[in-house]
C-alpha cells in the first residue's frame, strides 16, 4: 500500500523514477539518486547516492554523507598544501583558490542536503 502511495506521488509531480523488485530509484537534480526500499513490512528505507558526474565527487559514486567526509578531508589536505606553497613572487594566490574551493563545497553540499531532506519529508508526508 505504501508503495502505491509513493508511486502516485512520483507520477503526480513528474519525478523520473524506475522500479526494481521492492525498490524505487528516483533521479533528482544534478546527479542525485534516491533509493526507496520496501523490503521490510511497515518500514520504508530511504537511501541516497551521488551518481555520474556531480559537483561534490566528480565521477565517483558515493552517498552524500561519504561525499561530505571526502570533501572535508580533501579541504584539509588542500588547505595544508595552499599554506605551504604560498608564493608571492609568481603572483599566485593559493589562499584565494582555497577559499573558492571551500565556497564551492559548501554551496553544493547545502544544495544536495536540502534537496534530499525536502524529498524525504515529501515522501513521509505523502504516505501519512
Amino acid at each position: 500500500m505504501e508503495k502505491d502511495k509513493i508511486l502516485n506521488f512520483l507520477n503526480k509531480y513528474n519525478y523520473n523514477y524506475s522500479e526494481k523488485n521492492n525498490s524505487i530509484f528516483v533521479k533528482l537534480e544534478l546527479a542525485q539518486q534516491v533509493k526507496i526500499e520496501f523490503d521490510e513490512p511497515n518500514k520504508i528505507i530511504i537511501k541516497d547516492k551521488l551518481i555520474g558526474w556531480n559537483f561534490l565527487t566528480g565521477t565517483i559514486e558515493m552517498t552524500l554523507k561519504n561525499a561530505l567526509i571526502y570533501n572535508f578531508i580533501g579541504t584539509i589536505i588542500l588547505g595544508i598544501l595552499c599554506m605551504y606553497s604560498e608564493n608571492k613572487e609568481n603572483g599566485l594566490n593559493f589562499i584565494a583558490l582555497f577559499l573558492v574551493s571551500i565556497t564551492w563545497i559548501i554551496l553544493f553540499s547545502v544544495f544536495y542536503i536540502v534537496k534530499l531532506e525536502s524529498f524525504k519529508n515529501q515522501i513521509i508526508n505523502w504516505t501519512k
